[in-house]
Protein backbone atom coordinates (compact mmCIF):
# COMPACT_ATOMS: atom_id res chain seq x y z
CA UNK A 1 0.00 0.00 0.00
CA UNK A 2 2.52 2.25 1.36
CA UNK A 3 4.41 1.45 -2.41
CA UNK A 4 1.55 2.60 -4.42
CA UNK A 5 1.08 5.99 -2.49
CA UNK A 6 4.69 6.54 -3.22
CA UNK A 7 4.48 5.83 -6.79
CA UNK A 8 0.98 7.93 -7.36
CA UNK A 9 3.03 10.86 -4.99
CA UNK A 10 5.89 10.72 -7.91
CA UNK A 11 3.53 11.12 -10.68
CA UNK A 12 2.23 14.18 -8.95
CA UNK A 13 5.33 15.33 -8.44
CA UNK A 14 6.46 14.92 -11.95
CA UNK A 15 3.36 16.55 -13.55
CA UNK A 16 2.87 19.46 -11.11
CA UNK A 17 6.93 20.19 -11.96
CA UNK A 18 6.12 21.01 -15.51
CA UNK A 19 8.41 18.27 -16.84
CA UNK A 20 7.79 15.97 -19.67
CA UNK A 21 8.72 11.95 -19.48
CA UNK A 22 9.27 10.32 -22.93
CA UNK A 23 8.67 7.28 -23.92
CA UNK A 24 12.07 5.41 -25.18
CA UNK A 25 13.14 6.16 -28.58
CA UNK A 26 12.84 3.41 -31.16
CA UNK A 27 14.80 1.79 -34.14
CA UNK A 28 12.70 2.31 -36.95
CA UNK A 29 12.38 0.01 -40.15
CA UNK A 30 15.22 1.61 -41.24
CA UNK A 31 17.73 1.63 -38.62
CA UNK A 32 16.86 4.87 -37.88
CA UNK A 33 16.56 6.00 -33.90
CA UNK A 34 12.73 7.89 -33.63
CA UNK A 35 11.09 8.92 -30.65
CA UNK A 36 7.21 9.70 -31.45
CA UNK A 37 6.41 11.21 -28.28
CA UNK A 38 8.94 13.50 -28.40
CA UNK A 39 9.04 14.75 -32.36
CA UNK A 40 5.22 15.02 -31.59
CA UNK A 41 5.73 17.34 -28.17
CA UNK A 42 8.53 19.04 -29.75
CA UNK A 43 6.69 20.34 -32.82
CA UNK A 44 3.29 21.19 -32.60
CA UNK A 45 3.36 22.48 -35.77
CA UNK A 46 3.33 19.19 -37.28
CA UNK A 47 0.98 17.70 -34.68
CA UNK A 48 -1.47 19.83 -36.27
CA UNK A 49 -1.20 18.65 -39.55
CA UNK A 50 0.01 15.00 -38.90
CA UNK A 51 -1.60 14.15 -35.88
CA UNK A 52 0.37 12.01 -33.23
CA UNK A 53 0.44 8.92 -35.73
CA UNK A 54 3.79 7.44 -35.16
CA UNK A 55 4.25 6.38 -38.60
CA UNK A 56 3.24 9.76 -40.03
CA UNK A 57 5.50 11.13 -37.85
CA UNK A 58 8.58 9.51 -38.82
CA UNK A 59 7.69 9.82 -42.61
CA UNK A 60 7.61 13.76 -41.46
CA UNK A 61 11.13 13.26 -40.24
CA UNK A 62 12.56 11.28 -42.68
CA UNK A 63 11.64 13.27 -45.61
CA UNK A 64 11.67 16.95 -44.18
CA UNK A 65 12.20 17.32 -40.20
CA UNK A 66 15.72 16.17 -41.09
CA UNK A 67 17.12 18.32 -43.21
CA UNK A 68 14.88 21.32 -41.07
CA UNK A 69 17.39 20.18 -38.35
CA UNK A 70 14.43 18.44 -35.79
CA UNK A 71 15.54 16.14 -33.63
CA UNK A 72 14.15 12.78 -33.67
CA UNK A 73 14.97 11.77 -29.79
CA UNK A 74 15.86 14.03 -26.83
CA UNK A 75 19.54 15.25 -27.13
CA UNK A 76 19.89 13.94 -30.82
CA UNK A 77 22.96 15.19 -32.57
CA UNK A 78 21.59 17.17 -35.86
CA UNK A 79 24.69 17.64 -37.66
CA UNK A 80 25.20 15.90 -41.05
CA UNK A 81 28.91 14.88 -41.87
CA UNK A 82 28.57 11.66 -44.41
CA UNK A 83 30.34 12.37 -47.71
CA UNK A 84 30.46 16.11 -46.48
CA UNK A 85 27.07 16.60 -46.25
CA UNK A 86 26.35 19.86 -44.49
CA UNK A 87 22.78 20.85 -44.38
CA UNK A 88 23.03 24.65 -44.03
CA UNK A 89 20.92 27.93 -44.78
CA UNK A 90 20.87 29.34 -48.13
CA UNK A 91 22.06 25.86 -49.59
CA UNK A 92 19.67 26.56 -52.57
CA UNK A 93 21.48 29.56 -53.59
CA UNK A 94 24.32 26.42 -55.07
CA UNK A 95 21.33 25.37 -57.03
CA UNK A 96 20.64 28.35 -58.45
CA UNK A 97 24.32 29.22 -59.16
CA UNK A 98 24.96 26.04 -61.04
CA UNK A 99 22.21 26.51 -62.98
CA UNK A 100 23.27 30.49 -64.01
CA UNK A 101 26.60 28.51 -65.08
CA UNK A 102 25.31 26.63 -67.20
CA UNK A 103 24.15 29.95 -69.21
CA UNK A 104 20.58 29.72 -68.40
CA UNK A 105 18.64 32.19 -66.52
CA UNK A 106 16.37 32.11 -63.44
CA UNK A 107 13.56 34.86 -61.54
CA UNK A 108 12.93 34.74 -58.05
CA UNK A 109 9.86 37.14 -59.15
CA UNK A 110 6.83 35.00 -59.36
CA UNK A 111 5.39 35.53 -63.17
CA UNK A 112 1.60 36.57 -63.74
CA UNK A 113 1.60 36.76 -67.19
CA UNK A 114 2.68 34.32 -70.24
CA UNK A 115 5.22 36.62 -72.44
CA UNK A 116 5.87 35.73 -76.37
CA UNK A 117 6.75 37.48 -79.27
CA UNK A 118 5.58 37.69 -83.36
CA UNK A 119 7.22 39.68 -85.93
CA UNK A 120 4.50 42.16 -87.38
CA UNK A 121 5.04 45.18 -89.89
CA UNK A 122 8.40 45.98 -91.31
CA UNK A 123 9.91 42.85 -89.27
CA UNK A 124 9.42 44.44 -86.32
CA UNK A 125 8.89 42.41 -83.07
CA UNK A 126 5.47 42.45 -81.27
CA UNK A 127 4.81 41.72 -77.79
CA UNK A 128 2.43 39.50 -76.20
CA UNK A 129 1.01 39.10 -73.16
CA UNK A 130 -1.81 36.53 -71.65
CA UNK A 131 -2.60 36.21 -67.79
CA UNK A 132 -1.44 32.99 -66.08
CA UNK A 133 -3.99 31.45 -64.04
CA UNK A 134 -1.08 30.35 -61.38
CA UNK A 135 1.47 32.37 -60.65
CA UNK A 136 5.19 30.98 -62.03
CA UNK A 137 8.34 31.52 -60.57
CA UNK A 138 11.65 30.14 -62.48
CA UNK A 139 13.59 29.37 -59.78
CA UNK A 140 15.85 25.93 -59.94
CA UNK A 141 15.33 25.69 -55.90
CA UNK A 142 11.64 26.08 -56.13
CA UNK A 143 10.15 22.63 -54.21
CA UNK A 144 13.60 22.07 -53.15
CA UNK A 145 14.10 20.44 -49.53
CA UNK A 146 17.33 20.43 -48.22
CA UNK A 147 18.14 16.61 -47.30
CA UNK A 148 20.55 13.99 -46.72
CA UNK A 149 20.53 11.18 -49.63
CA UNK A 150 23.93 9.49 -48.68
CA UNK A 151 22.38 6.32 -47.91
CA UNK A 152 20.93 6.15 -50.93
CA UNK A 153 22.36 3.98 -53.36
CA UNK A 154 21.40 5.56 -56.38
CA UNK A 155 22.74 8.97 -54.92
CA UNK A 156 25.92 6.91 -54.10
CA UNK A 157 26.40 5.47 -58.09
CA UNK A 158 25.26 8.68 -59.57
CA UNK A 159 28.24 10.80 -57.22
CA UNK A 160 31.31 7.28 -57.93
CA UNK A 161 30.15 7.71 -61.43
CA UNK A 162 30.64 12.03 -61.55
CA UNK A 163 33.91 11.66 -59.39
CA UNK A 164 35.29 9.07 -61.57
CA UNK A 165 34.75 11.61 -64.74
CA UNK A 166 36.32 13.89 -62.92
CA UNK A 167 39.06 11.56 -61.87
CA UNK A 168 39.79 10.93 -65.57
CA UNK A 169 39.83 14.25 -66.89
CA UNK A 170 41.67 16.23 -64.28
CA UNK A 171 40.17 19.02 -61.57
CA UNK A 172 37.77 21.60 -63.02
CA UNK A 173 37.34 19.70 -66.54
CA UNK A 174 34.24 20.66 -68.45
CA UNK A 175 31.09 18.32 -68.47
CA UNK A 176 28.77 19.54 -70.97
CA UNK A 177 25.35 17.46 -70.64
CA UNK A 178 26.72 14.59 -70.64
CA UNK A 179 24.42 11.26 -69.54
CA UNK A 180 25.27 8.83 -66.98
CA UNK A 181 24.16 5.07 -66.49
CA UNK A 182 21.56 5.41 -64.21
CA UNK A 183 18.30 5.07 -65.40
CA UNK A 184 15.00 5.61 -63.73
CA UNK A 185 11.25 5.17 -65.30
CA UNK A 186 9.23 7.11 -62.23
CA UNK A 187 5.39 5.79 -62.21
CA UNK A 188 4.20 8.45 -60.53
CA UNK A 189 4.56 12.55 -59.82
CA UNK A 190 5.49 11.50 -56.14
CA UNK A 191 8.09 9.49 -57.43
CA UNK A 192 9.30 11.48 -60.11
CA UNK A 193 9.51 14.68 -58.17
CA UNK A 194 11.47 12.15 -55.02
CA UNK A 195 14.43 11.87 -57.83
CA UNK A 196 14.27 15.13 -59.16
CA UNK A 197 15.09 15.99 -54.94
CA UNK A 198 18.32 13.38 -54.92
CA UNK A 199 19.39 15.06 -58.19
CA UNK A 200 19.54 18.97 -56.30
CA UNK A 201 21.10 17.75 -53.33
CA UNK A 202 23.35 15.37 -55.42
CA UNK A 203 24.75 18.87 -57.25
CA UNK A 204 24.97 20.59 -54.08
CA UNK A 205 26.73 18.36 -52.03
CA UNK A 206 29.80 17.77 -55.07
CA UNK A 207 29.53 22.04 -55.44
CA UNK A 208 29.83 22.53 -51.16
CA UNK A 209 32.35 18.82 -50.90
CA UNK A 210 34.85 20.86 -53.51
CA UNK A 211 34.77 18.00 -55.89
CA UNK A 212 33.06 20.61 -58.55
CA UNK A 213 32.93 24.05 -59.25
CA UNK A 214 29.64 24.28 -60.19
CA UNK A 215 27.28 21.36 -60.85
CA UNK A 216 23.26 20.81 -62.81
CA UNK A 217 21.91 17.92 -62.86
CA UNK A 218 18.84 16.85 -65.04
CA UNK A 219 16.40 14.57 -66.52
CA UNK A 220 16.08 13.89 -69.82
CA UNK A 221 14.75 10.97 -71.91
CA UNK A 222 17.16 7.55 -72.04
CA UNK A 223 15.52 6.93 -75.44
CA UNK A 224 16.20 9.48 -77.20
CA UNK A 225 12.37 10.60 -77.08
CA UNK A 226 9.67 11.08 -75.08
CA UNK A 227 6.21 8.96 -74.99
CA UNK A 228 3.07 11.63 -74.73
CA UNK A 229 1.82 9.66 -71.12
CA UNK A 230 2.84 11.25 -68.34
CA UNK A 231 5.36 8.02 -66.78
CA UNK A 232 5.45 5.92 -69.46
CA UNK A 233 9.48 6.95 -70.56
CA UNK A 234 13.03 5.70 -69.19
CA UNK A 235 15.02 8.74 -67.98
CA UNK A 236 18.26 9.23 -67.78
CA UNK A 237 20.48 12.15 -65.95
CA UNK A 238 22.23 14.54 -67.86
CA UNK A 239 25.54 16.44 -65.92
CA UNK A 240 26.74 19.67 -66.21
CA UNK A 241 29.49 20.62 -64.23
CA UNK A 242 32.55 23.39 -64.18
CA UNK A 243 31.06 25.24 -67.02
CA UNK A 244 31.78 29.51 -67.20
CA UNK A 245 28.56 30.07 -69.54
CA UNK A 246 27.23 32.64 -67.27
CA UNK A 247 27.30 36.37 -68.28
CA UNK A 248 27.94 39.62 -66.03
CA UNK A 249 24.17 41.08 -66.28
CA UNK A 250 23.16 37.29 -65.06
CA UNK A 251 25.52 37.90 -62.40
CA UNK A 252 24.63 41.64 -61.60
CA UNK A 253 20.80 40.67 -61.31
CA UNK A 254 21.43 38.05 -58.98
CA UNK A 255 23.65 38.62 -56.18
CA UNK A 256 22.00 35.81 -53.95
CA UNK A 257 24.52 33.48 -55.80
CA UNK A 258 27.71 36.16 -55.53
CA UNK A 259 29.02 34.31 -52.17
CA UNK A 260 28.77 30.83 -53.82
CA UNK A 261 30.81 31.08 -57.07
CA UNK A 262 34.37 30.27 -57.43
CA UNK A 263 34.29 32.68 -60.35
CA UNK A 264 34.39 36.69 -60.28
CA UNK A 265 32.82 39.23 -62.21
CA UNK A 266 35.42 39.60 -64.03
CA UNK A 267 36.07 36.40 -65.54
CA UNK A 268 32.48 36.36 -66.65
CA UNK A 269 31.34 37.01 -70.10
CA UNK A 270 30.76 40.84 -70.30
CA UNK A 271 27.25 41.22 -72.31
CA UNK A 272 26.99 44.73 -70.91
CA UNK A 273 26.88 46.38 -74.55
CA UNK A 274 24.39 43.69 -75.37
CA UNK A 275 22.18 44.25 -73.41
CA UNK A 276 21.81 47.97 -73.80
CA UNK A 277 20.82 47.21 -77.30
CA UNK A 278 18.86 44.34 -76.47
CA UNK A 279 15.01 44.53 -78.35
CA UNK A 280 13.70 41.26 -76.59
CA UNK A 281 13.53 43.48 -72.91
CA UNK A 282 15.36 40.35 -71.13
CA UNK A 283 12.30 38.24 -70.93
CA UNK A 284 13.44 34.67 -71.78
CA UNK A 285 14.01 33.08 -69.19
CA UNK A 286 14.55 29.09 -68.88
Amino acid sequence: MKKAMFAVMAAAIVLSSGLTVFAAPEKMADGTVFDAEYYAQSNPDITAVYGTDKEKLFQHYAMCGKAEGRKAYAGQEVSVTRFGVLLEPGDENYLRMGRIMTGFDYDLTPRTERIWYTFGENGRLVEHREPLETPFVSDPADGFVRSDWSGDPRYQALRNEIIQIITERGAGAEIKGETLSLIQRPRSEEESNELNQMLKNLSIDLMKGGILDNCYLSWGSANGYIYFESWGYDKAVDVFANLNDATTSMYDKHPEIWNYMNKSRDELYDDSAEMADDEWGGDWIS
